[in-house]
Order: C-alpha cells, then sequence, then structure tokens
C-alpha cells in the first residue's frame, strides 16, 4: 500500500479544491480526464489510478451536522439530513447507465488514535487524525492515509478550514489517499465539506459565503468525482473569459448545459439542477464511463459502453507534422449541438508532465533509482509515444474537432492536463472536417498545428517561458459568484 499525500501536507498535496470566487494553487497535477495516471513505479504505467469496481467502494461518514452556525449556534442541518444527501450525491455517478461502479455507505468514522468510533469531526486535530496525516507520525491502519477508511468529514461551522489557513472562499476537497502500488487501485480517499456554504448567513465582509442547496450539491458531486479518480475538464471556457473581461458572469442554457460538472470554477452558471440539467453534463458522463466501463453483458438496467459510445483518438502535432505537442485542449463538438454536446481531452494526458521528466530513461519497464522512477513526477507514463496523444469518448454523432489552450489560471489544485502550470497552444488549428462517430468504433484523427514556433523542450512546462503566478497576481479580475434570487 502507498500513501497518496506526503506527511504535513494531506490538504495541500493530493487534494482537488473547489473555490466559489479564486482560484487557490496548490501543488497536485491532475489529468483530463482522470485524475491521477501511474508512472513507472506508482502503480501500471499509462493507465489511470482507479477503485476495483468489481465491488462497491464503500465510505463512512462523520458523525456530526453538516452546518452549524458559528459559537455554537443553532444546527442547520442535521446528521441524519447530511448523511442523506452524501449518499445523493455519489449515487449521481453510479446512476450513469454505463457506468459500472456502485457504492455503500459503511456507517461512521473508525476510531482513529483519541478519535472515537463514529464520532463528530470538530477540530484539525480531528480531521489529521481522521485523515492519517499527523506530522512525525505513521498513519494509523483505520487513516484514511492508512487504507483503512474513506471518510467523508463535515466542517460545521468552517473553523476547521480556517485552522488549516485556507481561504473562507473554500468550499472544500476531495483527496486520494492511500493506492496499491503494484495494481494501481485505490485504497482510500477522503473529502471535507464546508457547511459554513450552509449556515443561512450571507455576510462575505465576514468571509462568510452563502450557497443554495443545489449550488452546494454541484459542487461536492464535482468533489465526489476526484474522489473517485476523475479530473478536471475545460469545454466552454469562454464563459469563464467573458466574465473576467466584462467582470458579469453571463451563461446561457447551452454553455451552463456543455460545461462540464468538473470545469474547475464554481458559480459562472445557475446550478445545474436549477436550471432543469442533469447534474453530468455529456462530458461528465463520458469520461466516467470510459473509466469505469459496462462490459456486455450488461446488468439489468445498465447499457454496454460500447453499445453507447465511440472514440476519436489520435495525436496533436507541431506544424512539422512529426512532433508531437504536449498539453493541447482538444475539444469534439456534436455538429447539431456543439455547445451542450462536447467532449475533450488534453494532448498527451496519460504522459508525466513535471518538469525536469526525461523519456530517455534506460528501461521504463523496470526502473531503477538509477534509471527512471527517481526523475521528475513519479504519476504519468514515460513512453514518449504517448506525448501529444488524445482519446474522447463521445455518443454516435458527427462532430468537429477544435483545439485551445487551457486557461492559464488553471494551476494547481485546478489543473486541467497533466502540464502545471499550462502552456499556451503553440500554434492554430482550423477545420471544418468533421467526423462520424460509431459506437463500438475507434475513429483516428490526427491534429497538425499550423505557424508554430520552433518548439521549447516539447511536452514540458510553460514555467520554462514564464514562472507561473497565481491568478490574482496577474491582474485578473475574481470572478464572483452569481447572485441568485
Amino acid at each position: 500500500m502507498r500513501e497518496r499525500a506526503s506527511n504535513g501536507a494531506l490538504w495541500k498535496k493530493g487534494t482537488a479544491i473547489l473555490l466559489s470566487l479564486f482560484l487557490l494553487p496548490t501543488e497536485m497535477v491532475y489529468a483530463g480526464g482522470p485524475l491521477t495516471v501511474g508512472g513507472p513505479a506508482e502503480g501500471v504505467s499509462g493507465v489511470p489510478l482507479l477503485w476495483d469496481n468489481t465491488k462497491p467502494i464503500a465510505y463512512r461518514v462523520d458523525g456530526g451536522p453538516l452546518s452549524q452556525q458559528p459559537n455554537g449556534g443553532p444546527v442547520i442541518i442535521d446528521n441524519p439530513t447530511s448523511v442523506t444527501r452524501v449518499n445523493k450525491l455519489f449515487a449521481y455517478w453510479s446512476a450513469v447507465p454505463t457506468v459500472s461502479l456502485s457504492f455503500t455507505n459503511a456507517g461512521g468514522l473508525l476510531a482513529v488514535g483519541s478519535f472515537p468510533a463514529n464520532g463528530d469531526v470538530k477540530s484539525v486535530n480531528d480531521f489529521l487524525a481522521v485523515a492519517g496525516d499527523v506530522t512525525g507520525q505513521a498513519p494509523d491502519p483505520n487513516s484514511c492515509n492508512g487504507g483503512g477508511q474513506s471518510p467523508i468529514m463535515f466542517d460545521a461551522d468552517g473553523s476547521i478550514f480556517d485552522g488549516l489557513g485556507l481561504p473562507p472562499e473554500v468550499i472544500g476537497f476531495a483527496f486520494q489517499c492511500a493506492f496499491n502500488p503494484t495494481t494501481g487501485k485505490i485504497i482510500s480517499a477522503g473529502a471535507i465539506l464546508n457547511g459554513r456554504f450552509q449556515d443561512v448567513i450571507n455576510n462575505p465582509n465576514a468571509g462568510n459565503f452563502e450557497l443554495t442547496a443545489a449550488e452546494f450539491d454541484q459542487a461536492f458531486t464535482h468533489e465526489f468525482g476526484h474522489f473517485i479518480g476523475l479530473g478536471h475538464s475545460q469545454i466552454n471556457v469562454d464563459v469563464l473569459l467573458n466574465a473576467i473581461k466584462t467582470g458579469v458572469p453571463t451563461c446561457s442554457t447551452d454553455d451552463n448545459a456543455g460545461m462540464p460538472l468538473m470545469f474547475p470554477v464554481l458559480g459562472l452558471c445557475t446550478a445545474r439542477t436549477t436550471a432543469g440539467l442533469p447534474i453530468l453534463a455529456v462530458d461528465d458522463a463520458a469520461w466516467i464511463s470510459k473509466l469505469y466501463p459496462v462490459t456486455s453483458p450488461p446488468p439489468v438496467g445498465k447499457t454496454s459502453f460500447n453499445l453507447a459510445y465511440g472514440t476519436i483518438s489520435g495525436t496533436v502535432f507541431f506544424s512539422d507534422g512529426v512532433t508531437p505537442a504536449q498539453g493541447v485542449n482538444v475539444i469534439a463538438r456534436n455538429t447539431s449541438s456543439p455547445r451542450r454536446n462536447a467532449a475533450s481531452a488534453v494532448s498527451g494526458y496519460l504522459f508525466t508532465g513535471n518538469l525536469g521528466q526525461t523519456v530517455t530513461c534506460v528501461n521504463p519497464a523496470a526502473p531503477t533509482p538509477q534509471t527512471c522512477s527517481n526523475l521528475g513526477d513519479p504519476f504519468g507514463s514515460h513512453d514518449p509515444a504517448l506525448i501529444g496523444h488524445f482519446e474522447i469518448p463521445l455518443p454516435p454523432g458527427t462532430y468537429t474537432l477544435q483545439v485551445e489552450s487551457v486557461f492559464s489560471g488553471f494551476a494547481g489544485g485546478s489543473s486541467v492536463g497533466s502540464l502545471d502550470p499550462p502552456i499556451p497552444v503553440p500554434g492554430a488549428y482550423s477545420s471544418t472536417a468533421t467526423v462520424s462517430i460509431t459506437a463500438g468504433a475507434t475513429t483516428s484523427f490526427n491534429i497538425t498545428l499550423q505557424g508554430t514556433q520552433p518548439r521549447f523542450d516539447a511536452f514540458e512546462s510553460a514555467s520554462l517561458l514564464e514562472p507561473y503566478r497565481a491568478i490574482w497576481l496577474r491582474g485578473e479580475q475574481l470572478i464572483r459568484r452569481r447572485q441568485t434570487t
């Protein structure tokens, strides 16, 4: 068993943080599609780290309330109601007809050290104990990092987030704790929800922001997507770019429908369920189905992935048509409803993206400290054949392809793709060619960028061009959550 996060930094590393007002940089790198991909010495190289879906994923739930007003004020959301909401949010993912995934609520939290069985996580010390992240101590076998439980914790009044030094805008985060280093199967993961956003107090000047129940549930359905191994996606990013330019988010129903639940920013559009939309967009359902596909013969109530989806597969190249280009966001849009029905992938999503990573290892299949395993990021394949490669699962239909840069602010905990920070797309691509997708078939489609400059150390980080600066240090306007009435 391998810990997914280092001691003393669980809330910084291995987290997937979702913010309502701005993006908080962390040190984790996310792959577009899967959250984490195995490397030469961590899991199976080039294969996403996922749960064993031959059995239900067992999670345990905090014994306290989800939300309580500050200073011991009244409980707003009691524990039974909180548990019911958690169960419902996990069920959104398992309900996808083409997904082979199930969950089980295994009961209350396990005892860890002085933290009691079925206890209420009330303090930073409680959180660190259950997470298994106590400085100077090996993880308790019952903790998340110890592989003993997958906890869903409630910070009822936001005091734990304050104690961790997080800004008041942080709604919560999910984290993967332990995995099998040989098989790459996730053993345990966790999440913590900030109940301050549900305490019916809306006082932004005092750092107390309020979300509707639909917005809050959407945020944690997103986080539970990370819990099961799904990374961020970028579609309809122009909604964000226009909001930065004008200071006012404007989002049509089509924009909202096509923007993935796994988009890194919350609040640009009305909550999906409030708008009468499914909680999962086309991209979300396609990718979770690809990661956990239903196979034939399907069980009752399910549909085989190969009967419902086809795949576009290819490589993005520089203008020479030979050199693969890493970190380019590729979007396939259905010609009949391009804003609503779209899915995406980042080129090279299975390849490692850490600065300094070499692909000239002596033997990637059998790494040693003298060859590959100690070079750069341990996650992501070192196989150069995967540089610039992309795959996009899609329902049958006719599609066009577009390429774009991953938004420069999507870094750290908001990363999209394996490059952190992202790079600008090195060239243009404009084509009206259509691609027909048939269920159960893979269609090859390579993309050659036009007018690319001489490449820098290809497939590496944009920090070679300019050191990363947080979004709020670049003079870009922070995006306030759309106010609802």
